[in-house]
């Protein structure tokens, strides 16, 4: 068995089409998996490409009517037989169904089933089939237990008979490869240079003969599944005669990476190799600048490209606002806030039917927007212990750390020496600390001033008076937990939200030397440090 994948890679390394490690999301009965819980929609997008009164919201691409796969496996009777597909990057049972003793069985269920490249796994789920299910639903597959693709026989769909064919040219061309590379390894571990050069010679003729194939393949089945795979997996074309400066390339390589994904073909999501999934991440990681502006646009160029009422849309809008949520870097949240408030919250998340949590969710994201990153941070204006109002915009410093806290609170307690120690190191440069009291603490406010000294160098605020109702200003700025920093520059624009204390140091120093402010690049701090475990505690 291990031998016949090694065919099967030359395949598939050449087409980088497929894996060979399934993982599996078991299921039982008929009903479809349900898919991984990111998935997505467009916001710029307005017409629909097909009636809606057909329309199935909750499993688009299923068509109405029945699927009916009959299967003939020689040299398995009596055993179940799986089909899978490929989602995202992961592969899903899909069906069950059992060879009788004459090795047939039936895969059937309604509606039928989204398009897609499919497994016929066999019961040790160790070798598969595949097979492409596009509008023909109802044909016949066989072959046998020794996972030749050139003996593999189907009826009634003309995409999976042309398929399969390309199949059995890709095996044989896999496994005169594989011999290929045995005697080029023999050549070389005999230092036999003339060998080798023959052998290469060979191995080159046999590449350019299977690219003909499948251009050939791509030629003559313009508007088949296969085609618009291998089209998803090209290189972008550079122009030709005109020469581009290294920012001119990056622009053009950004501007047309999705030229050869067809976005009306919901088939690419169930492609091998993860093909959208792993293009998506490559698009936002690799290509994409990091700074949340930079990714905002760059969630709307792509989401633009998708159709309404389709999977693709479906899927990279769920898969992007999760991804963001998810991720956990500061200010990255800006993205997922900024699709919640385009998408969700304008009623373009066709498929989405949760009232409640839409409205919490959208609410949420209401709360959010004002204290996003390269906003303006609402200004503030409270009093201190003698009754002086202290108005935000009029105390910035160069860099700001806008801190809010409760006096009370064992973290705050823990946060608030780490602020005073980067606002000593740093006060002579530029930096200032507005620190808010949250929880209208009075008396707990001025024993811990009186406690920690040094805080006597900060702005320190505080709603003075117990009875007196909490001023707008802590909606404002979405405040849900203590301690909560932010860092604001000379013009109060927020550049830093909710801070981890042990970067606060880093950051703040980052922004300074950026500004030539301090001469001395900032170290990376170490890891945050592990909470001892309660065993350690008590010892």
């Amino acid at each position: 068995m291990k031998r016949i994948f090694l065919f099967k890679s030359f395949v598939f390394a050449l087409l980088t089409l497929l894996s060979t490690d399934i993982l599996w999301a078991q299921k039982s009965g008929k009903k479809e998996t349900t898919a991984p819980a990111t998935q997505v929609s467009n916001p710029t997008v307005t017409s629909p490409t097909s009636s809606t009164s057909d329309f199935d919201y909750k499993n688009p691409g299923r068509a109405k009517g029945n699927y009916s796969i009959k299967v003939k496996i020689k040299g398995l009777q009596n055993v179940p037989l799986y089909l899978a597909d490929n989602f995202g990057d992961k592969n899903y049972m899909r069906d069950t169904c059992i060879l009788d003793e004459n090795g047939v069985g039936v895969f059937t269920g309604n509606p039928k089933l989204q398009r897609g490249l499919y497994l016929i796994v066999f019961p040790s789920m160790a070798s598969y089939y595949e097979l492409p299910i596009t509008d023909d639903q109802d044909f016949y597959f066989e072959a046998d237990t020794s996972m030749d693709e050139s003996k593999v026989k189907v009826t009634g769909s003309e995409e999976n008979e042309a398929f399969a064919q390309f199949q059995g040219k890709m095996y044989s061309y896999g496994r005169e490869r594989y011999k290929l590379d045995q005697e080029l390894k023999k050549a070389k571990e005999l230092n036999n240079t003339a060998l080798s050069t023959f052998v290469k010679a060979q191995m080159d003729s046999m590449d350019k003969l299977n690219f003909k194939v499948r251009e050939n393949y791509i030629a003559q089945y313009p508007n088949h599944l296969l085609t618009k795979i291998f089209k998803a997996f090209q290189p972008i074309k550079f122009p030709e005669n005109v020469k581009l400066d290294s920012m001119q390339e990056y622009y053009f390589y950004k501007t047309h990476f999705w030229d050869n994904i067809d976005f009306t073909e919901d088939g690419l999501i169930r492609a091998p190799k993860g093909l959208l999934v792993n293009k998506l991440n490559d698009f936002i990681d690799r290509v994409v600048f990091q700074d949340p502006d930079s990714l905002v646009s760059a969630v709307d160029q792509v989401l633009g490209k998708t159709i309404i009422h389709t999977e693709i849309q479906k899927y990279f809008v769920q898969y992007l606002t999760t991804k963001f949520q998810d991720r956990k870097i500061m200010c990255q949240d800006n993205v997922t806030v900024h699709m919640i408030n385009t998408i969700y919250c304008q009623g373009k998340a066709w498929w989405y039917d949760d009232t409640a949590n839409l409205r919490k969710m959208c609410e949420e994201a209401k709360n959010a927007t004002p204290t996003m990153c390269g906003k303006i941070a609402p200004n503030l204006k409270m009093q201190d212990t003698s009754g002086r109002f202290h108005i935000l915009y009029e105390k910035l410093g160069k860099v700001t750390i806008l801190f809010f806290y409760d006096p009370t609170c064992g973290h705050c307690k823990e946060v608030i020496p780490m602020v005073s120690k980067v606002h000593k190191k740093l006060k002579n440069k530029g930096v200032v600390v507005y620190a808010i009291s949250t929880e209208g603490k009075y008396a707990e406010w001025k024993k811990m001033m009186q406690v920690n000294p040094d805080v006597s160098q900060w702005i320190n605020v505080c709603k003075t008076d117990r009875n007196y109702p909490w001023p707008i200003y802590r909606q404002d700025y979405n405040i849900t937990a203590n301690p909560t920093l932010f860092v604001l520059d000379e013009n109060a624009k927020i550049i830093g939200k909710k801070i981890d204390e042990h970067q606060l140091e880093f950051f703040v120093e980052s922004i300074l030397y950026e500004k030539g402010l301090i001469d001395y690049k900032p170290t990376l701090p170490k890891e945050k440090p592990a909470k001892p475990s309660t065993t350690e505690a008590n010892q």
